[in-house]
């Protein structure tokens, strides 16, 4: 996806980013052009959170990248306090990872991320909220590398890391269809129940190996079942987050079909002539087909591979939203939501963060009737291929 033939690193101590999180526009966050893209992946252990981080480019040549970290209170703060981790750098193939630990805090607060260009001073930033009882208390790692991404192939061995307690970890294995979202101006979403009944289990010792994981599904490791702690996984088959079977397009276009035409859909299973026979009904162009089919699956990818939460990313709401609207002009984050804003349609859409042990940075449309309009406008476009 990003390659990084060589990144330096420089933590800094002297100036601090005197802006604060809730004035900056994120929609670089969801761009696979974007030249840089950081991860950020706090793990409980006892008393204290390890940050583990990711840094990647898209530069083909050897780039001078400088990092600076800053505790901030709230995302109102413009300046905060610097930081300087004990921090672990390795360079891993196509990115940078390292780490550092500190103790958990009283109150939540924002670790932030400066990364500027060296050469062209252009700069990004990047934060995670650090809270007390952050539910995440391990993961996986395979080959020495931790993974990560919400979703997995399930090929191979991983060995499995806890809080450190040495208890063993029990794995819970789900198949549950998880539903599409529902339109932007429905009246209520259904929410994820707290906790899924498992289709099977399985438990595990700290450090040891596991795997293959040779069923598709949602998988929860947990030190202790009765809590809400623990760490959640997707085991996806490639070419996840794209897909190439024909039944596997049905679930995705039903934003843009009718019941009708997505029940056609689902009749056809792996017949291309009658799949493409409906989607030439709706565009009424053989080229207008290809371009839509092109267009709209190169979206799903896209909210596949950015939104994958405890089920695939294209049922999230975000992923419907990217789906059907695009990226977003405008990025702005304010506690606990995401504000996404479009200029055209002139469109606002609020998600608010509600995550639960099966995924804590879990995100839920504010819904509202005032969508209808733009919603079925846009679907509308999508239909005639005008995007």
């Amino acid at each position: 996806m990003r390659s990084l033939l060589c990144i330096l690193l420089f933590f800094i101590t002297a100036v601090g980013h005197a802006q604060s999180v809730s004035s900056i526009n994120f929609n670089y966050l969801y761009n696979l052009q974007g030249e840089v893209y950081m991860g950020m992946h706090p793990v409980a252990h006892g008393d204290s959170v390890t940050l583990y981080y990711t840094l990647e480019s898209i530069n083909t040549i050897p780039t001078t990248y400088l990092m600076q970290w800053e505790k901030k209170d709230s995302y109102s703060q413009r300046q905060g306090g610097i930081i300087i981790p004990n921090d672990t750098i390795k360079l891993n193939g196509r990115a940078v990872e390292g780490k550092f630990t500190f103790l958990k805090p009283e109150k939540p607060w924002l670790l932030v991320a400066k990364v500027t260009n060296e050469s062209t001073s252009k700069s990004w930033m990047f934060f995670r909220q650090i809270e007390s009882h952050f539910p995440v208390n391990g993961f996986l790692e395979k080959n020495g590398v931790k993974q990560w991404s919400p979703f997995t192939s399930g090929d191979g061995k991983y060995v499995v890391h806890g809080s450190g307690s040495g208890k063993p970890i029990h794995f819970s294995f789900y198949i549950d269809n998880f539903p599409t979202p529902s339109p932007p101006f429905a009246d209520k979403e259904l929410k994820t129940d707290r906790f899924l009944f498992p289709d099977s289990t399985f438990s595990i010792l700290p450090g040891r190996e596991v795997g293959p994981f040779k069923r598709e599904g949602l998988y929860l490791a947990q030190e202790d079942t009765t809590s809400a702690e623990g760490f959640s996984f997707m085991v996806k088959k490639s070419p996840y987050p794209k897909y190439n079977k024909l039944a596997e397009l049905k679930g995705p276009l039903l934003f843009v079909t009718t019941r009708e035409e997505n029940d056609k859909l689902g009749d056809a299973d792996e017949d291309k002539t009658k799949f493409d026979k409906v989607i030439l009904d709706i565009t009424n162009d053989k080229e207008r087909a290809k371009s839509f089919m092109r267009s709209y699956f190169k979206r799903v990818e896209i909210a596949n591979l950015f939104f994958t939460s405890y089920k695939e990313g294209w049922k999230t709401d975000r992923g419907m939203i990217f789906i059907v609207f695009g990226a977003p002009d405008e990025i702005a984050v304010n506690g606990q939501q995401e504000i996404w804003a479009y200029k055209n349609p002139r469109q606002q859409f609020v998600f608010t963060k509600a995550g639960s042990v099966y995924n804590p940075d879990h995100y839920v449309l504010i819904r509202d009737s005032q969508f209808t309009e733009s919603w079925y406008q846009t679907i509308d476009l999508w239909r005639k291929s005008r995007f």
